[in-house]
């Protein structure tokens, strides 16, 4: 299917699906902007396009967005989705931003979820390992290979806590989440930042200490939450291709 669009008050086209919905994502095509394609009457803006559409029009469909059903003749088609008109502006808004659509996040399990952990766990533990034993081992004084203990771990810590809250807050996932193709999300699929990324470390904390059932509990939820996603209202999704 090839699309038509306005832009500067010029037409620009013809462009296939997919190059359409990257405009969209890249913020050049809106919900005002003027689109045609063929079969329509009239060029019409996104937002209030599909009235006019052909062959999609004899069934319904259930709204990514609100869950409600519509006749498809009154929706957008968006990367095998549906939108319904009153969710049109928003949908097209959390594309832009990329958030991802409600009805396509797909919540990651646990195995995965546990090799993404391990990951970070080796890159995280080498500098901390070796800062709070290299040291220590080093001295031949008892008191101060404890202190010297003690500020390996301190540091260890900094770098952990570092190393989780930036990439959570600024990439959405750490390096084990982006080597296993995993992203932490709100529960509408937007950015969590760098304030809720903090609270999740330290929450994690807690499911790792009362025998690591925090963590267990992924593989029993419906939606994959561990006590730390449940408790910063987070969710971890496998990336879109």
């Amino acid at each position: 299917m090839e699309w038509y669009y306005a832009e500067n008050n010029e037409r620009r086209g013809p462009v296939s699906e997919a190059e359409f919905n990257e405009l969209i994502r890249a913020g050049r095509i809106t919900a005002d902007t003027q689109v045609w394609r063929d079969g329509w009457e009239n060029w019409a803006p996104l937002g209030e396009a599909g009235a006019q559409a052909t062959g999609e029009g004899a069934g319904s469909a259930r709204c990514v967005e609100c869950g409600q059903t519509f006749s498809t003749s009154e929706m957008v088609r968006y990367e095998g989705v549906w939108v319904c008109p009153n969710c049109k502006p928003l949908f097209f808004q959390k594309v832009k931003e990329g958030i991802e659509p409600r009805g396509e996040m797909e919540y990651a399990g646990f195995w995965i979820r546990f090799l993404a952990k391990f990951v970070d766990g080796v890159i995280v533990s080498v500098p901390s390992y070796g800062l709070q034993y290299g040291g220590a081992a080093l001295s031949q004084d008892p008191e101060t290979s404890m202190i010297l203990f003690l500020v390996g771990w301190f540091v260890g810590f900094v770098l952990q806590l570092g190393y989780t809250v930036w990439l959570l807050g600024k990439y959405g996932a750490t390096v084990g989440k982006m080597a296993c193709g995993l992203r932490v999300v709100t529960p509408t699929g937007g950015k969590i930042g760098y304030g809720v990324a903090c609270g999740r470390f330290f929450a994690e904390i807690l499911s790792g200490i009362i025998v690591y059932i925090g963590y267990i509990m992924a593989a029993f939820d419906e939606e994959k939450r561990a006590l730390h996603d449940r408790i910063c209202n987070t969710r971890v999704i496998r990336r879109r291709a």
